[in-house]
């Protein structure tokens, strides 16, 4: 199940949507993180650490062609 990271909150309190994003900028093949787990993000240049805050939710299944937007913020 893809996922893709389509909003950044940033820890400057700035958003970062997915118009501003390339569409194979933090696109990913593979299982889609939960809220609360922590992944690897990619944005203007740096690459920092990110908690998962909408998006996947723990118990729910999604549909294995499905891509899942996901929402996180800067950690």
């Amino acid at each position: 199940m893809p996922y893709w990271i389509r909003r950044i909150l940033l820890k400057s309190g700035e958003l970062v949507t997915e118009k501003e994003l390339r569409r194979d900028e933090n696109y990913c093949e593979g299982i889609a993180p939960v809220v609360g787990e922590v992944l690897t993000v990619h944005c203007r240049g740096r690459t920092f650490r990110a908690e998962v805050v909408w998006g996947n939710w723990p118990g729910r299944g999604q549909l294995h062609d499905m891509v899942v937007p996901l929402r996180v913020k800067e950690s």
